[in-house]
């Protein structure tokens, strides 16, 4: 049977990882000069609020021997797997886990294993871990088939954020110092969307509900009249702005399925509290339809 792996920073409930089986490898979270495995020696909750006092985190690749042991445990194990990575041009987590798996591939050459770069991180991720999962049911885990799939699957899931404190887009040195002041005081809340697997603000409107709005013009142009698609709506610590995004959503363009969740301590580290983004895939993709509820978070 293949194994999925994924690591912290895609955002998907924990009860689904654990009924599909699917691995999480964590980053690490830096907060004030101690250094935790996301999501296993810190809590979410512990690093929204260092945040909110102000403090932000740092964050890094997995270690590289956490990598390897995962990898060559499975390969003596002669389990096929597919690690779908964060983006390699947000994190070097892709390139360090592409190069370990060359070296297992030295010792394993006839088993099948691959690492795909997401191209982005958080409910995108997971949307394209919950398609893979459908798809493989289909497919009778063929391995060849499911990477393509996967492979596809990224090349058409989008991002877009929006940002109503542009402090820790300062922090993070996303925009100057003095943009960022300026922003803050005439209310601007940048549009953010993920290019070739990197953050960049792609326009910028003043107060939330124009930017709302901006958000809701994105999916209805690149999301088209699919419809039956699962919508990922996450937040960084601002429930509230996720319930007032899906209302509007479902007012008016009509998606009726939505995963909604918090933004994980790694991508909520540059986000920084109020962050809300909207995740889904583009007309074009070949999509499951899988029956799912979610507990909302």
């Amino acid at each position: 049977m293949l194994k999925l792996i994924v690591d912290s920073t895609c955002d998907l409930p924990e009860e689904y990882l654990e009924e599909n089986d699917i691995l999480v490898l964590p980053l690490k979270i830096l907060l004030e000069e101690k250094e935790y495995l996301d999501g296993e020696t810190i809590r979410l909750e512990e690093v929204y609020t260092a945040m909110k006092r102000g403090i932000m985190p740092m964050t890094s690749q997995p270690a590289p021997e956490t990598i390897f042991n995962i990898f060559k445990n499975y390969a003596v194990k002669g389990q096929e797997f597919i690690y779908l990575a964060f983006s390699s041009a947000m994190s070097g987590t892709f390139q360090l886990a592409a190069t370990i798996l060359d070296e297992i591939k030295e010792e394993h050459p006839a088993l099948n294993m691959a690492v795909v770069d997401s191209m982005g991180g958080s409910t995108a991720t997971g949307l394209i871990v919950i398609q893979t999962i459908e798809f493989m049911k289909k497919c009778n885990d063929e391995f060849n088939k499911v990477l393509e799939y996967m492979k596809l699957l990224t090349s058409c899931i989008e991002h877009i954020f929006t940002i109503s404190d542009l402090n820790w887009l300062i922090k993070g040195g996303r925009i100057g110092k003095t943009q960022g002041m300026i922003g803050n005081i005439l209310g601007i809340n940048p549009i953010l969307d993920v290019n070739d697997g990197r953050m960049e603000v792609i326009r910028k409107t003043r107060g939330r509900k124009k930017a709302f709005a901006m958000v809701v013009d994105l999916l209805e142009e690149r999301a088209g009249k699919n419809k039956d698609q699962i919508i990922g709506i996450s937040h960084a610590d601002d429930k509230a702005a996720a319930d007032e995004l899906v209302s509007l959503i479902r007012e008016r363009l009509g998606f009726s399925r939505f995963i909604i969740n918090k933004i994980g301590g790694v991508l909520g580290s540059h986000l920084g509290i109020g962050g809300v983004g909207v995740f889904f895939f583009r007309q074009e993709a070949p999509l499951q339809v899988p029956e799912i509820t979610w507990k909302e978070s």
